[in-house]
C-alpha cells in the first residue's frame, strides 16, 4: 500500500508505520521515490510494507538529497522528543517469538 502525504503530516506517519512501543522498527527503511520528469521525494516504507511518500513543492535532485532531506526532518522530530529514533529493542527473532 502506498500513501502520499505532505511533510506537515511526516511525523504522524512515522509514528504509525515506523514505530512499535515507543521505538522506530528495524525493518524501516529510509528510500527516495523517483518521479516522472526528474527529481526524488524522501520517502520510507514501515510496516508491513506500507511505503510512505513525502510531497514536496519540487522534487530533490538526487536520491541521497530526498534521503538526507527526510532524515533532516526525522532528526529534528527526535531532538524534540516527538518520536524516538532508538531501535526497538528487540531482535526480530524476539519479535516473531511475541
Amino acid at each position: 500500500m502506498n500513501h502520499v502525504i505532505s511533510l506537515r503530516f511526516l511525523i504522524n506517519h512515522w509514528r504509525l508505520f515506523a514505530m512499535q512501543d515507543g521505538y522506530t522498527l528495524h525493518s524501516t527503511v529510509i528510500y527516495a521515490q523517483d518521479v516522472l520528469g526528474g527529481g526524488y521525494l524522501p520517502a520510507f516504507i514501515g510496516k508491513e510494507g506500507t511505503r510512505i511518500i513525502v510531497r514536496m513543492n519540487a522534487p530533490l535532485p538526487t536520491e541521497l538529497a530526498a534521503r538526507n532531506a527526510l532524515r533532516d526532518v526525522l532528526w529534528g522530530a527526535h531532538v524534540e522528543h516527538r518520536i524516538n529514533l532508538l531501535p526497538h529493542p528487540l531482535t526480530p527473532a524476539q519479535e516473531l517469538a511475541a
